[in-house]
């Protein structure tokens, strides 16, 4: 009978390149290969190699390995940084600021005025980090927001209309619009250190106007307007898709108003048996799965584009879309990003 035995896993720890040269020194120092050699080839001064051997002299071979050197003692006691915790996460508006915006003077102003402890302004990012803490852009919430009737929307109305869509055999389509700019979307890219890279954009901006329409299972549909979309667009858009998707329609969409145009309310009159429409609750955009679709092409296929005009714009936009149109699963990995619980197989995702 054979055994097998099991391997120890070990855990790698990272090497630095002064390390690294240093234990190749090392090495080179104990095959006898001369000192002048040995800085050379490694491109380090002799001096320093004379300080490699005195230490692998005095210290052992192992010692080619930086010594880390203890830190300063914290200033805050354990109890004193929850405590600060709590204070952090309440926000500046709970603390008398005049806004929701915590900055290192206003952390260090809150640790002074607390504990009586004082920190330069330069050091308070190491106690954010230490927390857990990270420098983030705001997540925008409309101040006409309604959070009770939100959730009270989503547990309660949400699945009423999911049944409905189910027992007349509708497809859920969720429909959003939204404008790509000539001016780029600026995400982070890399660079050589100390030469930030520069974007030439035109100082005159040009828009395309979008609508699309998305289902749970990743099918896309889209019409592209050179002009801001008017009611007449969202009637056309409707037609489009009632000649696109077999069987009936259950749309869901925003308040906006070109969704509540006269000639908009008379077609969903007329086609009630083959379509109907349900509105989300206002200012929650992250309820709509279609913004999760927009992120995919402002913020990825199209970051950092500087189109050269309204011509190539369109052009680049088309293709984009009808790439993503291709690929369901990835529109459909995208949708899981909204807020909103996606029915699958029936049932409410929770």
């Amino acid at each position: 009978m054979s055994h097998k035995r099991g391997k120890k896993s070990v855990r790698k720890q990272s090497i630095s390149l002064r390390e690294e040269k240093r234990k190749k020194g090392y090495a080179l120092l104990r095959q006898g290969v001369p000192k002048v050699v040995i800085a050379e080839r490694l491109g380090v001064n002799r001096k320093t190699v004379w300080d490699w051997e005195n230490r692998m002299k005095a210290d052992g071979y192992h010692s080619w390995r930086d010594v880390k050197q203890p830190g300063r003692p914290r200033k805050l006691t354990k109890e004193q940084t929850e405590k600060l915790r709590e204070i952090l996460i309440e926000g500046p508006l709970a603390r008398g600021y005049p806004t929701d915006l915590w900055t290192l003077k206003r952390v260090a102003e809150v640790i002074k005025q607390e504990f009586g402890v004082r920190y330069n302004v330069t050091h308070i990012w190491r106690v954010l980090r230490d927390m857990g803490f990270s420098a983030q852009v705001p997540l925008k919430r409309a101040m006409e927001r309604n959070e009770e009737y939100i959730q009270d929307w989503i547990k309660n109305e949400w699945p009423k209309i999911v049944a409905e869509a189910r027992r007349i055999g509708a497809t859920i389509l969720f429909i959003d619009e939204s404008g790509i700019q000539t001016s780029p979307n600026v995400r982070r890219t890399w660079a050589l250190r100390g030469s930030r890279p520069e974007m030439r954009v035109r100082a005159r901006r040009e828009k395309l106007s979008l609508v699309s329409a998305v289902s749970v299972e990743g099918d896309l549909y889209f019409k592209i307007h050179e002009e801001d979309i008017t009611g007449t667009d969202i009637l056309v858009f409707l037609r489009y898709l009632l000649q696109e998707v077999p069987g009936k329609l259950m749309i869901i969409w925003d308040n906006l108003s070109i969704h509540r145009t006269k000639d908009v309310n008379e077609f969903l009159g007329k086609n009630h048996e083959r379509v109907r429409a349900r509105r989300l609750p206002p200012y929650a955009p992250e309820l709509n799965p279609d913004e999760m679709v927009w992120n995919i092409v402002k913020y990825q296929e199209l970051a950092n584009w500087c189109p050269s005009g309204k011509e190539e714009m369109l052009g680049v936009v088309r293709r984009t879309m009808r790439k993503l149109k291709r690929h369901p699963d990835r529109v459909k990995r995208a949708l899981q990003g909204s807020s909103l619980p996606l029915p699958v197989g029936g049932y409410l995702r929770r």
